[in-house]
């Protein structure tokens, strides 16, 4: 059974139960990741870090040796205190990626180490670090399983939707068959990846290719699903 240390970072950080003052926010990303992973048939633990590198440096090299993977949430982004990046590259996890041209998303970081667990660094938004472990880590389990990989699954936009940034944008939906039986993608715009409620009302994640700026209503695109029923 493949085993995932989940970790979460930042000082901004407070258990889901605890009423967090006006500068933190809710520790809620570790339980939709692990809740995601256990679904898969994934032994998980979780786990916090400060923003501190002695204990980031500490807690990453002892889960490192012990899981097959680690999958983080925040602290790969550009900021003061995001020391995530520099520690997995002391601790000798050889960085693939760092950034990625889409949104949400943007600042995933992959890298491995040889004997040693691979490493998915996710966004801190909520979105970002949902889209990406169905978007990269699922594929990436599956293989490594010897799983057949999932027939690839394409909706039609309900409605015209526009994107200019240049970028590959994952829109929210709502799933729905049409009167034909054609599967319909109902677009969820919501707040933004912050924006942890929209995940509970969409269905999944329409992935719009980067190069287009106007999507027009009939035409299909792949969908990565997380709701199932």
């Amino acid at each position: 059974k493949p085993k995932v240390a989940v970790i979460s970072s930042g000082d901004e950080l407070v258990p889901v139960e605890q009423v967090p003052l006006p500068h933190q926010i809710r520790r809620s990303n570790v339980h939709a990741l692990s809740a995601a992973l256990r679904q898969w048939g994934v032994e998980v633990t979780c786990h916090h870090v400060v923003d501190e590198k002695e204990q980031i440096r500490n807690t990453l090299g002892a889960l490192l040796e012990s899981n097959h993977a680690l999958v983080l949430s925040g602290g790969v982004s550009m900021g003061k205190l995001d020391y995530l990046p520099e520690v997995l590259e002391e601790l000798g996890v050889e960085k693939v990626f760092h950034r990625i041209a889409q949104r949400p998303g943007k600042p995933f970081w992959f890298g491995r180490k040889k004997g040693a667990a691979v490493v998915f660094a996710l966004p801190g938004n909520p979105a970002s670090s949902f889209m990406c472990l169905h978007r990269y880590f699922q594929p990436w389990l599956q293989h490594c399983l010897g799983q057949k990989a999932e027939t690839p699954v394409y909706a039609q936009l309900s409605s015209d939707f526009t994107f200019k940034p240049p970028l590959t944008y994952f829109l929210q939906v709502k799933l729905a068959f049409d009167p034909a039986g054609v599967l319909t993608a109902i677009p969820y715009k919501g707040g933004g990846s912050g924006d942890l409620a929209n995940l509970v009302d969409a269905d999944a994640f329409l992935e719009l290719p980067a190069g287009e700026t106007d999507f027009n209503k009939g035409e299909a695109y792949r969908v990565w699903k997380y709701r199932y029923g």
